[in-house]
């Protein structure tokens, strides 16, 4: 099946909330919404592009290639436009708290937020704001919305903030407290001891993952 009969769009309504199954493991890996027949054009897209690196495109061929076909349901139909971007993004939200849940959406949804636990949100939401007035000595702030990661733990957490960054040494000589900032909320904060250049203290780099390169190898990183 690759479309809906007349019949069929009439009963959906103007808009829906559709998710595709891979039927190997009976798991959704998308969430979308639609009009009329959209729930059908992504497989449509992966034969166009047999070779996408894209996610989406790329589990759609690979369950075509292992002799499947995507399942495909109806999550909730008749809604406004505003009604079925409610309902994909917190799905999507729900989906993504749970780590395994595996969705190939590249976004959240349309204007959403990721959803939190009732502590996170009110860490977030009731956070006292930092006035200027209130910071009184020299401060670094580091953003670290690519490398946070929920309940993470502190280590990790202090590895992640304390390098590598592209500062000069003559700035940080004056730094006395090191702000890690996490979507403007501040999550942690360190009292550097030492800074270090990454090409000359190789055997100290925050994590594994760094890969020095001419670009990176003169940046700093700290200890504290």
């Amino acid at each position: 099946m690759d479309r809906f009969s007349e019949k069929s769009l009439l009963s959906l309504g103007d808009y829906y909330v559709y998710g595709l199954i891979d039927p190997r493991s009976k798991q959704i890996f998308y969430i979308g919404k639609g009009t009329k027949n959209r729930v059908f054009e992504h497989e449509k897209e992966s034969l166009g592009s047999p070779d996408s690196e894209k996610l989406k495109l790329k589990t759609i061929a690979d369950i075509k290639n292992a002799g499947f076909e995507v399942e495909k349901i109806i999550i909730n139909s008749n809604l406004t436009e505003e009604e079925a971007f409610a309902a994909e993004a917190s799905l999507i939200n729900a989906f993504n708290y749970v780590g395994d849940a595996g969705l190939t959406n590249i976004v959240a949804g349309h204007l959403s937020a990721e959803a939190l636990s009732v502590d996170e949100y009110e860490r977030i939401n009731g956070a006292a704001p930092l006035e200027k007035k209130d910071i009184r000595h020299k401060i670094l702030v580091i953003k670290i919305n690519r490398l946070y990661q929920r309940g993470m733990d502190e280590k990790v957490l202090y590895d992640a903030v304390r390098g590598v960054w592209r500062v000069s040494k003559e700035k940080v000589r004056t730094v006395e407290y090191v702000f890690g900032v996490y979507n403007s909320l501040i999550v942690a904060v360190y009292k550097p001891s030492e800074w270090f250049v990454c090409k000359e203290a190789k055997d100290r780099l925050p994590r594994q993952d760094i890969v020095l390169t001419p670009k990176t190898e003169n940046r700093l990183f700290f200890c504290g």
